[in-house]
């Protein structure tokens, strides 16, 4: 519930940022004022938040350098007297503002507001989302220089444990299209290729028994869809198909469909993923604490955690009001009795110095930097050290800073505004695993002890391809003990292999065109028809499959290598155009991600292949 809050203050104020920025009577720019005296509350900084949010917007708008640099001073000033202040909001909606500019086919002055506010949030998902649309939208060239923030996004996505399983599902949901297809075409192939004997398991039992063609067709027809109007999953049709073909596959042709069946272990392998991608992120108290707030944190949300942190985070949310006073007897108060003393004795230092008492604030960050090295802390001292004119201990407290914690040190200095003013950094109270269990408790929550492999439908999934992986093999090694039918290759008639010294044509085939004997005349035009029939109906065959399914004509030929290691590709292709490249948006995000790059890779592939294909065409009619 309390995140929930939390994402409802933060749509909200970024609501009212974009809002202010569509008024056509808005005032123009002004200087800034002598900010008001404090204390202030969080609604009043929105506010403030949201005029210098609009002065920005129309800065960038009228393409003035100095107009945008005074709008940033002003957003600068404004973090400065609101002390700890959150400007994501402006970063959120200046990028919701730069996607509508790209919109309306300005996207360099999108690019520019984004550019304006990427001091205070340089690797902000939002921002490497709108910058990697907008430049996609100046085209080609766009969309290569793009590729840099796109690995940046990246890298932000597979760290942030809350996104990297729904970023995993999004990318990875190709192969499972990848594997479908693999199998239905595989199994289409194969059922075209031996489409005679694969009638002739259940034609020649019915003609014996007296049952007529037609009949006998439409028997032939419901087995072959029967999983599919039993209800069951169509990867159980085209493994029946694979199953029934088994005994007249090649060897290369038998190992192939292994590994295609194998290949189906995607689909439950994803199915595991997908309550990870789906799970809502764990509470964590630094979000409670460093996110903006218009009400205060609902005490229920907090009755769970220890009595010593909910001290702390009002000490926090007096800092934060600018209650100076206060929030140096809550921290004094917890001196030797909170667990985290680097973090009360840092804030305790940051009252102090809001109160003018410099000498108990450096020594009271000394305590903070003696019972633990935090990089906030060791920033502070060296604030201090500036403000005596001591530049050497106020430098190297600086790189010690710096060498403790990089990246929180340069986004401190950024927000800063390149330490053009002195300033104190509080600490908030650290996420642990009892505390998020606490809040999580509190708010209702509970642990789904259930394994995913418990579900049914799961199940079924793994099962489904082991259990076709089984019947194939067991129905291959039954038909190497007897004699099975064959189908011919000249005329697709289905013949037993030992009534044919040739194990790929018939006996009849055989004498024709190998012995050239003893064939009545009637009999050889009649044969001679046959052979013409099925030729042609081969030829139309093939010529569709290069059309539609790049790599399943060499297949269907015989050529069953060379048909997959251009048929996979293929599949690949596929899946990167249909199931991945939509845009997502991640939870606690306003905007979504932009469309992926496999959409596009995948679609100049899949061109790529085609052109490939059909070209065989031309060449045979050359």
């Amino acid at each position: 519930m309390a995140l929930g809050l939390i994402h409802l203050v933060r749509t909200a104020t970024l609501t009212g940022l974009v809002g202010l920025t569509a008024l056509q009577a808005a005032p123009k720019p002004e200087a800034p004022k002598p900010p008001p005296a404090p204390p202030v509350t969080a609604t009043e900084a929105a506010i403030a938040l949201s005029h210098r949010a609009n002065h920005l917007f129309e800065a960038v708008s009228k393409g003035d350098p100095e107009a945008v640099r005074a709008a940033q001073l002003e957003v600068e000033a404004l973090r400065r007297t609101y002390s700890t202040m959150d400007v994501m909001p402006l970063v959120e909606a200046t990028a919701l503002w730069a996607r509508q500019q790209g919109e309306v086919g300005r996207p360099a002055l999108g690019l520019e507001a984004l550019q304006a506010v990427e001091r205070w949030a340089p690797d902000h998902p939002s921002l490497l989302g709108s910058r990697i649309v907008l430049m996609r939208q100046e085209g080609p060239r766009g969309w290569f220089w793009s590729f840099p923030d796109l690995l940046r996004l990246t890298r932000l996505r597979l760290e942030q444990p809350a996104h990297r399983w729904l970023w995993l599902l999004q990318h990875l949901g190709m192969l499972r299209l990848a594997a479908t297809l693999l199998l239905w075409g595989w199994a289409l192939t194969m059922g075209l290729r031996y489409r005679n004997v694969l009638r002739h398991l259940w034609e020649e039992p019915l003609q014996h028994k007296g049952i007529a063609p037609v009949l006998a067709a439409l028997i032939g027809a419901a087995i072959l869809a029967g999983p599919v109007l039993l209800g069951l999953d169509p990867l159980v049709a085209a493994l029946l198909w694979l199953i029934l073909l088994a005994p007249f596959l090649l060897v290369s042709e038998v190992r192939i469909t292994v590994f295609i069946m194998l290949f189906q272990l995607i689909h439950p392998i994803l199915a595991v993923m997908e309550p990870l991608a789906a799970r809502e992120p764990a509470p964590s108290i630094q979000t409670l604490q460093l996110q903006p707030r218009v009400q205060p944190i609902p005490a229920d949300s907090l009755r769970l955690l220890p009595p010593t942190d909910r001290t702390f985070l009002a000490g926090w949310e007096q800092l934060q009001n600018q209650q100076w006073k206060g929030a140096e007897e809550t921290f004094q108060s917890l001196v030797g009795r909170h667990p985290d003393q680097p973090e009360v004795l840092n804030n305790l230092g940051v009252a102090r110095y809001q109160l003018g008492d410099a000498a108990g604030a450096e020594r009271t960050f000394q305590e903070s930097q003696q019972a633990g090295v935090r990089m906030e802390a060791l920033l502070n001292q060296s604030i201090l050290a500036f403000n005596r004119l001591d530049m050497a201990l106020g430098a190297s407290k600086q790189e010690e800073a710096k060498a403790v914690a990089p990246e929180a040190y340069a986004r401190l200095i950024a927000l800063n505004d390149a330490r053009k003013e002195a300033r104190t950094y509080p600490m908030p109270l650290p996420d642990t695993l009892p505390r998020a269990e606490a809040l999580a408790e509190a708010a209702g929550g509970h642990k789904d002890d259930r394994h995913p492999l418990s579900e049914p439908a799961l199940q079924v999934a793994l099962l489904l391809p082991l259990l076709g992986i089984g019947g194939f093999l067991l129905r291959v090694r039954r038909s190497m003990r007897r004699a099975h039918p064959g189908q011919c290759i000249r005329c697709g008639e289905p013949y037993h292999t030992t009534d044919s010294p040739d194990p790929e044509v018939c006996s009849k085939c055989h004498h024709l065109f190998v012995l050239r004997d003893g064939l009545h005349t009637e009999s050889r035009k009649k044969k001679l028809d046959e052979v013409a029939v099925h030729q042609r109906n081969t030829r139309w065959i093939h010529k569709t499959l290069i059309l539609l399914l790049p790599g399943c004509d060499l297949a269907f030929l015989g050529e069953t290598r060379e048909g997959l290691l251009e048929f996979l590709p293929f599949s690949l292709a596929v899946g990167m155009v249909l199931a991945t490249g939509r845009s997502v948006r991640y939870p606690g995000e306003i905007l979504p991600d932009p469309a992926s790059t496999w959409l596009a890779l995948g679609a100049v592939f899949l061109g790529l292949l085609y052109l490939r294909s059909w070209l065989k065409l031309l060449l045979r009619r050359a």
